[in-house]
């Protein structure tokens, strides 16, 4: 999925690991890529939680999970779940 800084998108219910992210709406901010001394990439990207005040730093794989919402004008649709989400 391409992600837009900017965007909101939500996680569904991941595991029991994630519970701080599990069926949270969040803001994509961008890619923060870490280039390791040995030329190694760590894929990496930002998301702000709506109604938290810090930036966190997410792991690729947590790309794969993010569900893109898109307004109405009354409310915030999630199409791949089915659910609306209040502003």
């Amino acid at each position: 999925m391409n992600l837009i800084p900017g965007n909101l998108y939500k996680f569904p219910y991941i595991n029991g690991h994630t519970r701080d992210l599990n069926r949270k709406m969040v803001m994509y901010i961008g890619e923060d890529h870490i280039h390791r001394d040995d030329g190694v990439v760590i894929e990496n990207f930002r998301i702000q939680v709506i109604g938290e005040d810090r930036i966190r730093l997410c792991d690729n794989r947590m790309r794969y999970h993010l569900k893109e919402l898109s307004w109405d004008g009354d409310v915030y649709v999630n199409h791949h779940l089915g659910e609306w989400t209040s502003k």
